[in-house]
């Protein structure tokens, strides 16, 4: 497994068609619980931390809110600007590691979301964005993480999935090791590629525990104040919630 897999995979032209079935639908609930809940004033500032595409970016900006966004991946960029253009949207991105992103801003709103946590080797390295993020918010500020539910992803694994999206026929092989949920995709191009030939990128994310992750991050001064277990907003329950989204107050 590559260390630096996401440099690789997120700059690939296949990654969105992977994750195609991860519609408008997801981030319009998801900001919508995010909103419900924090009650955030209208000229509030919200900082989407590797906001991808900007799905999360777009239904915090047409709410009304000055939103800012980055992402390490230039080709993501380019479609959450495009996507913004053409919702005639705000557009406030500029590309940053989420390790070492500098801002003298001040924030009333800061997410991580869609599993945008855990790809370092290093507990310090995962955690040092949100060690900052309490400096970059303002007093009553929140920080919100949506992760996965490592208890219910542990005993639902499926190990193995095939689809087929447009000409690409996409594998995916999952496995759980030294404490980090790994992914091998395998993507053949049948109409373009006349020897189908694989073309593999790789996954990988530290595995947190939920009290493992509400103990670090209150160290850094943030107090839990909410947490569901999907979009929905249905509370978090160990065994059967999908994923675990997290509400930190400064």
């Amino acid at each position: 497994m590559k260390k630096d897999w996401f440099k690789v995979w997120f700059e690939s032209e296949y990654y969105q068609k992977v994750y195609s079935h991860r519609d408008s639908e997801d981030a319009k609930l998801l900001c919508e619980l995010i909103l419900k809940t924090t009650h955030l004033q209208k000229d509030a500032k919200i900082l989407d931390a590797a906001c991808g595409n900007g799905r999360h970016y777009i239904n915090f900006s047409k709410a009304g809110f000055n939103v800012f966004g980055f992402d390490l991946s230039k080709n993501l960029l380019f479609e959450a600007k495009a996507n913004s253009f053409n919702k005639k949207i705000p557009q406030n991105f500029f590309c940053s590691d989420i390790r070492f992103t500098c801002l003298k801003t001040r924030f009333d709103l800061i997410t991580n979301l869609f599993t945008s946590f855990g790809y370092f080797d290093e507990d310090d390295e995962n955690f040092l964005f949100i060690e900052k993020a309490f400096n970059l918010l303002n007093e009553n500020g929140f920080y919100v993480l949506d992760y996965f539910n490592v208890e219910y992803l542990k005993n639902n694994l499926k190990l193995i999935s095939e689809k087929k999206v447009e000409s690409l026929h996409i594998k995916e092989e999952r496995f759980i090791h030294e404490n980090r949920i790994n992914k091998k995709i395998i993507i053949v191009d049948l109409k373009n590629n006349s020897e189908n030939e694989n073309m593999i990128f790789y996954e990988s994310v530290k595995l947190y525990k939920r009290d493992e992750l509400i103990e670090r991050i209150s160290k850094y001064g943030f107090k839990l104040q909410f947490e569901f277990g999907n979009y929905y907003g249905e509370k978090f329950n160990l065994k059967s919630s999908e994923r675990l989204i997290l509400f930190f107050k400064k």
